[in-house]
């Protein structure tokens, strides 16, 4: 099985080489990892290989992966639901259950992405159950989920599960821009490293000058975290109001600057190199630690969309405690 656009996770690929190869496909696949590792990019390969016709899977020529790559091939039913609890209802899991009985119209398989999978409720996860424990015998389910916690034992039990990780920075940067003729090398890597290798992420901050968006306000934390008032901290981090994306891309970005300061005699990641200096001539290791866990923390909150007016509030007051204020 070849990989065109999926790259890194060595491991997985060879997994998914020897099932294909072999024939052993399981009938339900649970792609877990953050948003933006390539979940959905992987899915699609799954798929190529599986439609393809040619002798070397995928030839991306044929007309079956030709259709795939178009987004129109007839037998994959895609669908992601909001990441959000609860979204993913029972009513469309019923309306897949409904169609996966209809034979193929071209392949030999009929493969179903279901997005945000963990958003699904306990009563579409148990009518999905129902379906992976009897299901057709040209049926393919591939669930993309970012926490794989969020899914009943049972659907766990009935699917091969695969953790999707970030890649390594430099064939990240060597990706992107084979890509995309107007992102640098060096561009590509620095996002890389800021984002811990997660490519969707990377690519998605290096548009429309948003990365620099977030980098200024994540500088304008750190130096407001050693501020005397807090009024300071407070008035930054109000521009998050109605906006957890930024708020969790600003936090992810203010733990990197925290790190440079704890290791301020390695070069820098976060490219604010004289607020590191600062932090960390204001700072002790212990409370640079705490400023870290207090981000992924925030964060962790961000990405599941609590109450933004409380959260933004939580970030100046766990900020601040973090060194003792």
């Amino acid at each position: 099985m070849k990989f065109y656009k999926f790259i890194g996770n060595e491991k997985i690929r060879e997994q998914l080489t020897y099932l294909t190869e072999s024939g052993r496909m399981p009938h339900a696949i649970m792609l877990a990892g953050a948003n933006g590792l390539g979940k959905h990019t992987l899915a699609r390969e799954i798929a190529l290989s599986l439609f393809c016709r040619g002798e070397e899977k995928p030839c991306l020529s044929c007309p079956q992966c030709s259709k795939v790559i178009k987004g129109i091939h007839p037998d994959i039913y895609e669908y992601t639901a909001p990441d959000r609890a609860n979204a993913f209802h029972v009513n469309k899991v019923r309306e897949i259950i409904e169609d996966a009985y209809v034979t193929p119209n071209e392949a030999d398989y009929k493969i179903y992405i279901l997005g945000n999978a963990q958003s699904m409720n306990i009563s579409a996860q148990n009518a999905l159950l129902k379906l992976l424990e009897e299901p057709p015998s040209y049926a393919v389910f591939i669930l993309c989920v970012t926490n794989k916690s969020a899914m009943l034992e049972t659907v766990l039990s009935r699917s091969v599960v695969i953790n999707v990780e970030a890649v390594e920075c430099s064939e990240g940067a060597e990706y992107i821009t084979r890509e995309n003729e107007d992102i640098s090398y060096d561009e590509a890597k620095s996002a890389l490293e800021i984002w811990g290798g997660n490519i969707g992420v990377a690519l998605d901050s290096l548009s429309d000058g948003k990365l620099r968006k977030i980098s200024d306000a994540a500088n304008e934390l750190a130096l407001n975290v050693i501020a005397d008032n807090e009024y300071e901290l407070l008035k930054t981090c109000s521009k998050f109001v109605w906006n957890n994306a930024m708020l969790s891309s600003a936090l992810s970005l203010l733990k990197t600057i925290f790190r440079d300061a704890l290791l301020i005699d390695s070069p820098s990641v976060s490219g604010r190199r004289e607020t590191a200096e600062r932090l960390a001539s204001r700072l002790s290791r212990e409370k640079l630690i705490r400023l870290c866990e207090a981000c992924d923390s925030l964060r962790f909150m961000a990405d599941r969309n609590a109450n933004n007016s409380i959260l933004i509030t939580k970030v100046s007051s766990d900020l601040r405690r973090a060194i003792g204020r």
